[in-house]
């Protein structure tokens, strides 16, 4: 029986309806070999989503003998039309829709591990593929992803298995194809709700091997079969869960009673960078086995990471606890945005660096980014304000005070102050025609009221507090807070002053006019005189350097790192402190190349010791290829994300902040 005869047998046995015509030129490759009486029974089959083809889905091969795995698989998806059956994903189902994007997801679940992370399908035209974000693949699957040029398609490396998925994005996210790695893998793929279930055979552990070497020790899981695994890491705690099951003999030597547990450092410290390695060694790991999983567990000292990856002939898992553990990657992530991670070498030093270089002119954007939309009050992690921003990535930016959640610096977007700069420190000042410039920044408008003299207003919607006059707009939110005692404020709507309050308090929120905004005399009541009620006022406003004003875009950092290729740190002229100054810290920046792209970069601790100087950040960014580089916040402030994903830590050790830098697609 041919796979045509098949076909035309269960269209015609179910009766079903014709529907709308197709052009199945438009489909098939291999139309011109389907019998004219044939033509309308392929169209309904079509239709109803009875054609498997493998391995192409355009090619029909109507009149090839069926096998009896066709025959099962086309009967099987009748059963599903007469909703008897399941659907199952499966790539090679001839399913029609307008190419893109057909249904998204929240949730993956693998072999009942259970993550909020999102997934897609969309469409060729032809066929369904199912995709999972980077995060998934890695952190869930274990998958890991190689170096790769070309950003529609991803080489991924996992045990024996060596293939190349192809990607689709949305506005946020990158999906890799996993329908070829999961039919390699014997996986089955299930849709319900929002969830995306994959179930994959339980392996068996086989050995379990723990080794110590110099600075690095290991554990080798030799498994029967590949299997999905899993990283989880808690600040100083991580564990490695693996879809197998263990003999518990195996797992005997590695019980809990038997483990000594290291005494943790300042994790407070050790978030910040300002912590070195310590001499402990890791403690030997523990083994739990449940629920179809074999658990391996242990604690970090301070200064080590975990490295996980995948062998085979013998089919292995390899934990290495180590000094150096990042992987090193060279990915060129979608069009104009290319990911990479490795070692900087910087005299005796390895720093660990991840970086992305943007480049502007290739459908990117970046504009300023922060935690509440509402508001300039307010912090959050960098992954969900983000997500939150629809962009694909971003870096943490400006300074901000951890207790009021106020803003200590610049943030202009769109032509518009949303936080006035600080202190002369260093900004970034852009537009989207790929101009840059890298200066330190101060901006003074000019109050000239119509009875009395002109007055300077230096402090503009930021939560920066000294003597004088400060202006706060719609922009920093619906109402102001008072920031210390005793200040007055003039309320003044479409230019003219409305109405002036002494606040007794400082916990009164006063209403910022949504046509005018608030002054505020901070230890300055000889002011008071020049604004009394009816007095109109006009603006005058002047940045330093004069063209930042002629930028939409702009945040605030500092101390600035590179001006024309040349180191020109100088924190103390910038207003932060001695012991700032000489801080060793985990560190953000963001810098500019000679050809005008985008270097947005944190660096870590170097090996075996603490974090970046200022002036080792600026030659850091130099080996990069900045010509121009600012510093940013930094310490347990440093968030680098791309795709959902934090490159360049474990969560938990990343602080909630203000705002940041966000790569958004056109």
């Amino acid at each position: 029986m041919t796979r045509l005869q098949v076909l035309l047998a269960l269209v015609s046995g179910l009766n079903l309806p014709k529907g709308d015509s197709l052009n199945l030129k438009d489909i098939y490759d291999d139309e011109d070999k389907i019998p004219d009486y044939g033509t309308q029974a392929i169209i309904t089959a079509t239709r109803s989503q009875l054609v498997i083809n493998y391995p192409y889905p355009q090619s029909l091969n109507p009149n090839l003998t069926a096998t009896r795995g066709e025959v099962a698989a086309i009967i099987y998806q009748a059963l599903v039309l007469l909703k008897k059956a399941n659907s199952i994903i499966c790539q090679y189902t001839v399913s029609l829709a307008k190419p893109g994007i057909i249904k998204t997801g929240t949730h993956l679940s693998v072999n009942g591990r259970k993550w909020k992370l999102p997934w897609s399908q969309w469409s060729s035209g032809i066929a369904t593929n199912t995709g999972i974000s980077d995060k998934g693949i890695i952190q869930v699957l274990g998958i890991n992803l190689l170096n790769t040029t070309e950003f529609n398609l991803q080489p991924v490396s996992w045990f024996s298995t060596n293939s190349t998925s192809g990607t689709f994005f949305d506005a946020e996210y990158r999906y890799l194809k996993i329908d070829q790695l999961g039919e390699l893998s014997a996986w089955d793929l299930e849709i319900q709700d929002h969830t995306l279930n994959i179930t994959s055979k339980i392996g068996t552990v086989q050995t379990l091997n723990f080794e110590e070497r110099a600075n690095i020790s290991q554990m080798i899981v030799t498994l029967n079969q590949p299997t999905p695994w899993e990283l989880y890491q808690q600040n100083t705690q991580w564990e490695v869960i693996v879809d197998a099951i263990a003999n518990p003999t195996i797992a005997k030597p590695f019980q809990e009673q038997s483990q000594p547990t290291p005494i943790p450092g300042n994790s407070e410290q050790q978030n910040e960078g300002e912590t070195a390695v310590t001499t402990r060694r890791p403690s030997r790991p523990l083994v739990k086995i449940a629920n179809n999983q074999t658990v391996i567990q242990g604690t970090l000292p301070d200064g080590y990471g975990v490295k996980v990856s995948t062998l085979n002939n013998p089919n292995r898992i390899v934990v290495e606890l180590r000094q150096d553990a990042l992987i090193e990657r060279d990915i060129t992530w979608t069009k104009g945005l290319r990911w990479r991670q490795q070692y900087m070498t910087l005299n005796n030093s390895r720093f660990p660096v991840v970086w992305l270089i943007v480049n502007p002119t290739s459908g990117l954007n970046l504009k300023p980014i922060w935690a509440n939309q509402l508001a300039m009050k307010g912090i959050d992690n960098l992954a969900k304000t983000v997500d939150n921003s629809q962009c694909v990535g971003g870096i943490n930016a400006g300074y901000f005070n951890r207790n009021n959640l106020l803003p200590l610096g610049a943030i202009r977007r769109d032509n518009q102050w949303f936080s006035g700069p600080i202190l002369n420190r260093g900004a970034i000042a852009w537009n989207d025609s790929g101009q840059v410039k890298i200066a330190r920044l101060s901006l003074k408008e000019t109050l000239i009221p119509s009875s009395g003299q002109p007055l300077d207003c230096e402090l503009l919607n930021t939560g920066y507090v000294k003597a004088g006059i400060a202006r706060y707009t719609p922009e920093w939110g619906e109402s102001y807070t008072p920031l210390t005692a005793n200040e007055i404020v003039i309320i003044v709507e479409n230019n003219l002053v409305k109405q002036q309050l002494e606040l007794t308090n400082n916990t009164t929120a006063i209403p910022i006019p949504k046509t005018g905004y608030l002054l505020i005399l901070r230890s300055f009541r000889s002011a008071l005189n020049s604004f009394s009620v009816g007095t109109s006022i006009q603006i005058e406003s002047k940045t330093t350097p004069s063209d930042f004003n002629l930028f939409p875009h702009i945040l605030g950092g500092g101390p600035l790192l590179l001006q024309n290729g040349q180191v020109v740190v100088d924190a103390i002229a910038e207003g932060f402190s001695p012991a700032f100054a000489d801080q060793s810290a985990i560190r953000s920046s963001v810098g500019i190349t000679a050809k005008g792209e985008w270097l947005i970069a944190t660096a870590h601790n170097r090996v075996g010791g603490v974090g970046a100087k200022l002036t080792e950040m600026a030659l850091l960014m130099q080996q990069l290829g900045a010509t121009d580089a600012l510093n940013l916040d930094g310490g347990s402030s440093t968030n680098l994300v791309l795709g959902g994903q934090l490159l360049n830590r474990i969560p938990d050790t990343a602080a909630p902040v203000h705002n940041g830098l966000g790569v958004f697609r056109r």
